[in-house]
This record gives structure tokens, C-alpha cells and sequence, in this order.
């Protein structure tokens, strides 16, 4: 090992730790068959091939949005304003924990918008909110939105087309869109436009092996099972028939399913059931309904473990009703559980100080010979039973953990707008005051003087820097995160001072 002095060593070290550390956070902010029978659609039609004898398409004039008002309508948890120019909801407000988020983020043409040239009136004696137009070739275009069946089921949208004239009538081609873009909470309005995602799963099992795919404007070739628009907590998606439609998307993020033309007989009428979802990305909430909609939240690299890490805190949260304490004993639990390597690397770092004065001993003899001084330096720890990278071992183990752990605490609606204590009210969010990192900084500063003193002079140095560079690094990670660090930091710093007098340091 080739002696270095003081500040390169310094320098090299910081800047290792910020680039490696800075990968880590711009890494897990990326967003990350046999094709099942689908049944056929129930529909009550009676189509055939163009003939010459159907009606052409009539032309009607766009509608502007402002020039009707909207009407306004409760939907589940969700206050709906529909516009009536194509029907299009131009305004779904989600009832959060913080109050309501709007979840349309542009309202032209607005989400479940078909037929946008029509303008629709509601029939306000059906059981479920119903909107119906009337082309001027007697085409009776009826949507009915459908509350979710129970709260493992999802909502629908039914389209159903009629011809209500005493000749054959061409529908058109017409497309059912959501999007453009996805409204969210006021905390993340900075970033939204950054993280909007147009996606789609396509089959591949029980919603859970499929592969995952991120939309780059066109034409997109299925089957899928949904298709859809998220950002960090929001979801909204489509999950139409196999072949009923065909699968496009636009920049922003917007979705299209687009229907072929047909020719409706007299009297006859066609139905598309569209199951959709509109909401938040709580995992378990959307691991219920077995369609593969959780797989739209991202739990980066390890994300069986961030999967494993929310169910535990989930079932801690279930005993103590606070997330910020579930977040303290599942920090507890994990410390418990790698005390055999804590000790290890306790016991290293004092094997590697004993050995110091060698170790020195033999940089300066073998200063000139870098080969000869590392062949000395590995027979002398052999022979101490001594691991320079002994140390390391807790600090390797957590790193998954700990990246784990971020991706779940930032992306998991679970935690989103869950207080702790006092000023610390979204543990997804950063500490609004900057309290927690700070401390936890102090701890690691005192944490390294309870540390076996390190032999090397540049390694010392390296230790008192990286307190400051953890705490700049953490002013912005989730406040979760941050007590989670913080504790261990703490726990750590409990069992050093248990370990500190029996080993003599």
C-alpha cells in the first residue's frame, strides 16, 4: 500500500464518498409471454362490413370547453366536474390526508373524454353517473361511469353506441384518452413534470411477471394488461379488452385507446366495458385488486427488499399506530440482527490500530517497492488474523437496506403525509427545519470518537469529514430516512460505549 500524504488522501476520499453517494441517489430516483384468454364482450349489436348503403360520418363543429358549465358529481372518495363537451372529467379532486389533490392536470380534452365534438347532457335518473348525445345522424352515444363493485374491485367507464335511425350508420373511429400529464400533492408540484411516466404492463402471468414498459410517444402494440399515466403517489390507468382497441400515447403523457370504425344496423347498439383506475399508489391498496397496478410503483434495484421492508412496517405500524416509531423499532430489529458483524468490525478496527506501528514500519521500509511493501503488509495481517476491510462489513450489509428503504419511504403513498412527533408531520418529505439531519450529523461526530482511534492520519481525518458530508447529503432525503440513520447511528453509538472498556480503547 503506497504512502500518500494527508490531503490527497483527504481530497480523493471526499470525493469518492460524494460520487458514490450521488450515484446512489440519482440511481434510485430512475423510474423504473403465454397471453391469457380474454372472454369475448357482452354486447348487444348487430354490426356488419361497410357497405355502400351506410350513412356517412357527419361533421360536426368542435365544441370550446368554456362555453358549457361543468357538472359537478361525487364519485367514491373522489368530487368529479365533468365537462359536457365530450364528457370529458375536467376535474378530479382525490381526498388525501392533506385535503384534496387535484388529479387533472390539464383539462382539454380531460380524463375519459370521448367524442369531444358532442355535447353530452346528464341523465340524472340512472342509478350511477350517466351522460348521454345524440349525433345528427340518430347515433345515441351513452357513457355511465360505474362505481367499483367492493373494495377489491375497480371502477368502469361503459361506452355504449345507438343506432337509433332506420338506416345502417358508420360510428367513426373514436378514441377515449386520459391525460395529458397527471395532477399531485402540493409537495411534489416541483418536480411532478419530471416524473411523469406514460406506461404500460404487458401480460405475463398474475399481473406480477409481466414486463413493465415506459412509453415513448406512438403506437404501442399489446396485448397489456392496463396501460396508463403515474408520477411519485398518483396512478391513472386503463384496462380495456384485449383487440378492442388500439394503444397510442402522446407527449406529455397522455393515452389513447382508439376503436375502429363501425356500421351499426338500424336499432342496433355496441358496448365497451372499460375498467379503469384513478388514485393513489398505495401498494397494498393496489395489490388487492390482482391486476399487476402495484407494479407501477417503483422500489428501484432491490425491490424485494424495499416489498419486505414495507410489509414489516406495516405490521409494526398495525401495534404502535405511528410510522416514525415503526420506522425506530424496525431500525432496532435490523441492528439486532447484524450485532455478529458490528462486533466483527469492532473487532477489526482495534486489530487494525494494534497493528499500526508496524504496518508504518513497513511503508517506510518498502516506500520505494509497492510490490514488496502490499506482500508484507497481507503476510502481516495473515498472521494477526487481521481484515483491513473488516470495518466495512455492517456498513456493506445495510447498503441495500438502506437503499431499499429510501426508494420505500419516497415512492410509498403508505407513508406519504404520516407524522412522527411535533414538527416532523410527512415522513416522505424532507425535515422542513433541518433538525434531524443535523443531529444526526452530531451523533456521527461523537459515534466516530467512540470508534478504536484509526493509525493512519489521513484515515482520521477521512472519519471527521464524513459526518459533514452525510448531514449535507441528508438536508433533503425523507424525514423517515433520516431517523432511521439517526437511530442507527445512535444504536451504534450505545453499543460502542457497552464495548469500549472491555476492549480497552
Amino acid at each position: 500500500m503506497e504512502s500518500m500524504n494527508t490531503e490527497k488522501n483527504l481530497l480523493i476520499a471526499v470525493a469518492l464518498s460524494v460520487l458514490v453517494y450521488g450515484l446512489w441517489f440519482v440511481f434510485i430516483q430512475k423510474k423504473y409471454a403465454p397471453i391469457p384468454k380474454v372472454p369475448a364482450s357482452q354486447t348487444q349489436e348487430q354490426a356488419s362490413s361497410p357497405t355502400p348503403s351506410a350513412s356517412p360520418l357527419p361533421q360536426t363543429p368542435s365544441l370550446p370547453v368554456k362555453n358549457y358549465p361543468p357538472i359537478n358529481i361525487d364519485f367514491g372518495k373522489a368530487k368529479l366536474s365533468v365537462n359536457p363537451a365530450g364528457a370529458g372529467v375536467i376535474s378530479w379532486k382525490y381526498q388525501e390526508p392533506l385535503g384534496l389533490v387535484e388529479l387533472v392536470e390539464n383539462p382539454n380534452p380531460g380524463f375519459l373524454a370521448a367524442f369531444p365534438n358532442l355535447k353530452f347532457a346528464q341523465d340524472t335518473k340512472a342509478p350511477t353517473p350517466t351522460f348521454e348525445a345524440r349525433r345528427s345522424d340518430g347515433l345515441i352515444i351513452k357513457k355511465e361511469l360505474i362505481p367499483a363493485a367492493s373494495d377489491k374491485k375497480v371502477p368502469e367507464i361503459q361506452i355504449t353506441l345507438t343506432n337509433s335511425s332506420n338506416q345502417m350508420i358508420q360510428t367513426g373511429a373514436w378514441s377515449l384518452s386520459v391525460g395529458p400529464g397527471l395532477g399531485t400533492v402540493a409537495t411534489e408540484q416541483k418536480e411532478n413534470h419530471k416524473v411523469w411516466r406514460a406506461l404500460g404492463l404487458r401480460y405475463g402471468g398474475h399481473g406480477l411477471n409481466g414486463k413493465l414498459d415506459a412509453f415513448k410517444p406512438g403506437n404501442h402494440q399489446g396485448p397489456f394488461q392496463w396501460v396508463g399515466i403515474d408520477n411519485r403517489y398518483f396512478l391513472t390507468a386503463l384496462l380495456p379488452k384485449n383487440g378492442e382497441f388500439s394503444i397510442s400515447s402522446l407527449m406529455p403523457p397522455e393515452i389513447l385507446l382508439t376503436a375502429p370504425n363501425l356500421i351499426l344496423n338500424p336499432k342496433a347498439s355496441h358496448v365497451w366495458t372499460i375498467p379503469f383506475y384513478i388514485g393513489p399508489k398505495g401498494y397494498t391498496r393496489l395489490s388487492r385488486y390482482h391486476l399487476g397496478l402495484e407494479r407501477s410503483i417503483s422500489f428501484g434495484f432491490f425491490a424485494q427488499i424495499g416489498h419486505l421492508i414495507l410489509e414489516i412496517l406495516e405490521k409494526i405500524y398495525l401495534v404502535t399506530g405511528n410510522w416514525g416509531w415503526s420506522i425506530i423499532l424496525l431500525t432496532i430489529g435490523l441492528q439486532i440482527l447484524v450485532f455478529p458483524l458490528t462486533l466483527k468490525s469492532l473487532k477489526a478496527q482495534v486489530a487494525m490500530r494494534k497493528l499500526q506501528p508496524e504496518i508504518t514500519k513497513i511503508q517506510k521500509k518498502y516506500a520505494s517497492e509497492p510490490a514488496k511493501m502490499n506482500a508484507e503488509m497481507m503476510d502481516l495481517y495473515k498472521k494477526n488474523g487481521a481484515n483491513p476491510l473488516g470495518g466495512c462489513l455492517p456498513m456493506l450489509i445495510q447498503a441495500p437496506v438502506f437503499i431499499a428503504l429510501y426508494t420505500t419511504l419516497r415512492n410509498a403513498w403508505e407513508l406519504h403525509a404520516s407524522g412522527w412527533i411535533f414538527w416532523i408531520k410527512d415522513l416522505s418529505a424532507k425535515d422542513p427545519y433541518y433538525i434531524l439531519p443535523i443531529i444526526m450529523g452530531a451523533l456521527m461526530f461523537a459515534q466516530n470518537k467512540l470508534n478504536p482511534p484509526p493509525g493512519d492520519p489521513a484515515q482520521a481525518q477521512i472519519m471527521t469529514w464524513m459526518p459533514v458530508i452525510f448531514t449535507i447529503m441528508f438536508l433533503n432525503f425523507p424525514a423517515g430516512l433520516v431517523l432511521y440513520w439517526l437511530t442507527n447511528s445512535l444504536v451504534n453509538a450505545v453499543i460502542q460505549l457497552g464495548l469500549k472498556k472491555y476492549y480497552k480503547y
